[in-house]
């Protein structure tokens, strides 16, 4: 397989179709193949775009036992990965290494995604290089002056020595696991520094730099800095986006996720069936089927899995209250009215939406 066929702006659901089949066509009760978790629900940096505002960040965290917990059972009922992204940043929490060693002793597809400043010992950088299928650096500055601008603390020199260290660890004892850059990109601040960042990310070394939309879950009532969609259509910013990934060279792809900065939030389902494939949990341990609810917000009390420091992941998966929910979010949650902003489910909810909805004549291809 060519190693740069990463697919990052699409669903990758056509390599579950086993449990596509026995969920939708069968019945059958599945597990997730993949569950986005966070770790905790403070950060050490305060970047404009922080979605974590909405999601009403405080200082808890998932104790040790319960993710240890949770790293068990979720390989014992088969889910195929665990990524540590989430409202708050991962590698504050003390049990993040160890949790990463218990899931690649245990066969998970594991990743994570980080401002990276905190990754500053090789113990650390090997837990996470020997575990993990890739990993991420949350950046979007390509300069100093830009990153303090953008992620509102003074530590860019840290993290590009952390990175660098990284790649050099990867290459000295030949680990797999891709080292990317990520970058949220807000259109009014970033389109100049996306084109400086992919001239980082290739100086560096690092396998890939992505750059995604921003996520607009409400009019700035929680601090997210704000611009309109139509942002992303500007001249000048598409211009830079392309600049930028034209200097993809043979070590390091930079990815624009034109498919989804092009739909600006606009859904073209009605429901979210996507769930029991994928689904969200919060750093403090509650688990519902997106971030967009997180936070402890009322109206969406009735779609919470649990929390993993009262129930257990598997005795949340085998509960009937879950599946109830999977069945609520499939049928009658309207993603036209009840949730808002670019979802993390999109594209599995677009298949799923074709693949449920068939159209007449389905063998004449």
């Amino acid at each position: 397989m060519d190693s740069k066929n990463r697919q990052m702006d699409a669903s990758k659901t056509l390599w579950h179709m086993d449990r596509v089949i026995d969920h939708f066509d069968k019945g059958k009760r599945v597990a997730p193949v993949h569950i986005d978790m966070g770790l905790t629900k403070f950060c050490n940096v305060k970047c404009v775009f922080c979605y974590g505002k909405f999601q009403n960040m405080c200082k808890d965290l998932i104790s040790r036992e319960a993710l240890l917990q949770i790293v068990k059972d979720a390989a014992d009922i088969g889910v195929k990965s665990l990524a540590f992204i989430g409202d708050g940043e991962p590698t504050c929490n003390p049990a993040c290494y160890e949790a990463l060693d218990l899931g690649g002793e245990l066969g998970l597809d594991l990743a994570i995604s980080t401002n990276g400043a905190l990754i500053n010992t090789d113990e650390k950088r090997e837990s996470i290089l020997k575990n993990c299928k890739w990993m991420r650096f949350c950046l979007s500055a390509g300069t100093k002056e830009g990153y303090k601008k953008i992620h509102g603390v003074d530590c860019y020199e840290t993290v590009i020595k952390n990175i660098k260290a990284m790649v050099e660890m990867k290459i000295e004892k030949g680990y797999d696991c891709e080292i990317g850059l990520q970058a949220v990109f807000v259109p009014t601040l970033m389109a100049e520094e996306m084109v400086e960042e992919a001239k980082l990310a290739v100086e560096l070394g690092v396998d890939y730099f992505v750059i995604k939309q921003c996520s607009l879950p409400d009019e700035g009532q929680t601090g997210m800095m704000q611009f309109k969609m139509s942002d992303y259509d500007k001249p000048e910013v598409r211009d830079a986006l392309k600049r930028a990934e034209d200097m993809t060279t043979n070590k390091t792809q930079i990815v624009v996720k034109w498919n989804t900065i092009d739909l600006k939030g606009k859904k073209s389902y009605k429901h979210c069936p996507s769930i029991p494939l994928i689904w969200e949990m919060s750093g403090n341990g509650d688990c519902y089927p997106c971030g967009y609810m997180f936070g402890g917000k009322k109206k969406f009390d009735k779609y919470k899995f649990g929390n993993v420091h009262e129930i257990s992941l598997k005795d949340m998966f085998e509960s009937d209250r879950y599946w109830k929910i999977i069945e609520e979010m499939r049928c009658k949650f309207d993603v036209q009215k009840q949730c808002k902003g670019c979802c993390r489910q999109e594209h599995v909810n677009i298949f799923l939406d074709n693949y449920l909805n068939r159209p007449r004549g389905v063998n004449f291809i």
